[in-house]
């Protein structure tokens, strides 16, 4: 009989020999990656234009992905009905020259500006950050349309995008700094022709460095929260050629109509929904065409609540609501 340390050292060698070594020569199982889903699109009119519209995407950021499309010159995108957490890294690989994006209503938290972009249309999202992959120098960017969507920080796009002519930033409830959006903000942006601000929540609209934005035409400050107090006009004068003024649906009871039509080019200011008595509406409308500037109304069959009257099409406070307050 063996000692009881022989046996131990033998039976430690079998081990290694019959048992170990064979189970590690055997060639490993090749785990398979999970195969891509692929999809592609189809050409048709998408929003009046033509687009290659992909339709019932899902893409939740770790799933495998894939597209294809009828033909290699594709460079207008569209997607419908989909459900995307962010823009897929493989759609850029596929359509590196894509010139247009279409992501409305598509779920993202996220969105990528990529090379060579010029149009991305990405309303109604939950996008909290745009990542640019421009350059200041070599931008293409010349609309970015990004309404009612949960956007804080702005300075990647005013940084990078230097050549934006229109910036959709309506419904941003979470943009303003302590109520107030400053226009400085886009200094930076010397061919913005468009910037659109309506429904953010702003109380005030500032303009501290008195930044000119010298290719501005249309500034939208509808929906918000502006009153007669908050509203300085003088915000404006640097805006020599500002045509459209769209102040409808705030809280104003006055304004300084007089310096507002002096130092730039203004066409035409939307003033409905405000809180003018119908006296002073009067007057400002008399100014307003005096001065060869119109006044859009784009609600004219909307009843006036009780203690307003309809003069211009657009309802102004009696002189009856005046007498019951004092």
């Amino acid at each position: 009989m063996l000692p009881l340390k022989c046996n131990f050292t033998w039976l430690t060698l079998y081990l290694v020999l019959c048992v170990m070594l064979p189970v590690l020569s055997q060639p490993r199982k090749r785990v398979n990656k999970p195969l891509a889903t692929t999809y592609e699109c189809e050409h048709e009119e998408f929003l009046g234009d033509k687009y290659c519209v992909f339709r019932n995407v899902m893409y939740n950021g770790r799933n495998a992905i894939a597209f294809k499309a009828p033909s290699s010159k594709v460079q207008q995108i569209a997607f419908v009905d989909s459900n995307l957490k962010h823009i897929p890294m493989a759609l850029l690989t596929a359509f590196p020259d894509m010139r247009v994006l279409n992501v409305t209503n598509s779920n993202l938290t996220t969105v990528i500006i990529p090379k060579n972009l010029e149009r991305l249309y990405a309303s109604k999202n939950s996008i909290t950050k745009v990542i640019v992959l421009q350059d200041p120098a070599t931008t293409t960017m010349i609309e970015l349309v990004l309404d009612s969507n949960r956007l804080q920080d702005l300075s990647n796009i005013t940084r990078q995008l230097k050549k934006l002519e229109i910036l959709n930033l309506n419904g941003n409830q979470q943009l303003p700094k302590e109520k107030a959006i400053d226009l400085g903000w886009f200094v930076g942006l010397k061919n913005l022709r468009q910037l659109l601000l309506a429904d953010t929540g702003m109380y005030y609209i500032d303009n501290v460095r008195a930044s000119s934005l010298p290719e501005l035409r249309l500034l939208d400050l509808s929906r918000n929260d502006l009153t007669t107090s908050n509203l300085v006009v003088s915000v404006f004068a640097p805006l020599h050629k500002l045509e459209s003024l769209r102040l409808a649906h705030n809280q104003l009871t006055n304004l300084h109509a007089l310096e507002l039509t002096q130092n730039n080019k203004l066409k035409e200011i939307y003033l409905e929904g405000n809180d003018f008595t119908c006296q002073f509406q009067d007057l400002l409308v008399k100014h307003l065409i005096a001065s060869n500037i119109e006044y859009p109304v784009e609600h004219k069959n909307v009843e006036c609540k009780q203690g307003y009257w309809k003069r211009h099409n657009m309802c102004c406070r009696s002189g009856l609501l005046d007498r019951i307050n004092l």
